[in-house]
């Protein structure tokens, strides 16, 4: 015989016992606890957002004070409400503590692939604050990096553009290169767009970067680089036979304007 569940008989102290008047205030008095509770996060959290937004805001204005220039992206904002930033420049900063302080604020805006540290109008090996002590402050600053143009700087060694994963286009023309990291080109494993040479017209014709044995084993290196698409060469002379070797890669003759 199937046996009959016994009829709910609410205890003594459950609220199911008590008057409805009184269940009614409880329930009211539960609501606005959590009706402000609500409230207050709610308060809380856009609190929180205007704060990251000044200090975004902030960022930028002391970026700028710095001599650095922002191009942002047209019509774009991000979550902050803050618009959206597509490139850094630093060719204005002539100061290398200044440069320093703007690459850790520039740091700090979110979303930033683009990096220019060319100075303006100068066409001449080592003009440029950057180096590689510094290069190495913007691989731990800028982890999200696609483009980089240290052109006419002081980059004697690629360590820290390895490092740089997401790098897709490379600007480096005109830097004193050592001999040696002439031939790191092919540990760039992600660098499609390359702009190499030295357009300096006072380097001497003998010089390391005018060898044509030199130019053979960079090239060669070039050739390596598994994901180079284009190459724009600056007073670097390719033979037939060293244009065979970047078979699959378009050459681009460029010369200073």
């Amino acid at each position: 015989m199937t046996k009959i569940p016994a009829k709910f008989v609410p205890g003594k102290f459950s609220i199911a016992s008590w008057p409805a008047w009184i269940q009614m205030i409880v329930a009211c008095f539960a609501g606005s606890l959590f009706g402000g509770y609500a409230a207050s996060t709610t308060a809380i959290s856009k609190q929180e957002e205007m704060l990251n937004r000044q200090m975004l805001v902030d960022s930028m204005d002391h970026f700028i004070q710095l001599g650095g220039e922002i191009i942002r992206q047209p019509g774009v904002v991000t979550e902050d409400g803050v618009p959206a930033v597509r490139r850094l420049g630093f060719y204005a900063i002539d100061d290398r503590e200044d440069l320093q302080k703007a690459i850790f604020c520039g740091g700090t805006l979110p979303g930033v692939k683009e990096i220019d540290f060319a100075p303006i109008g100068i066409n001449s090996v080592g003009r440029g604050l950057m180096d590689g002590t510094v290069l190495r402050v913007v691989a731990r600053n800028f982890p999200e990096l696609e483009y980089l143009d240290v052109s006419h700087c002081r980059v004697q060694d690629l360590a820290a553009i390895q490092n740089m994963t997401k790098l897709r286009t490379l600007k480096i023309a005109n830097n004193p290169l050592e001999y040696a990291e002439l031939q790191s080109f092919r540990r760039l494993k992600n660098v499609s767009e390359l702009w190499l040479g030295w357009p300096d017209e006072r380097l001497d014709k003998d010089s390391l970067y005018r060898n044509p044995e030199v130019t053979k084993g960079m090239l060669k290196a070039l050739s390596e680089m598994p994901n180079l698409k284009k190459l724009h060469l600056y007073s670097v002379r390719v033979r037939e036979s060293e244009r065979k070797m970047l078979e699959g890669v378009e050459i681009v003759n460029v010369r200073m304007k």
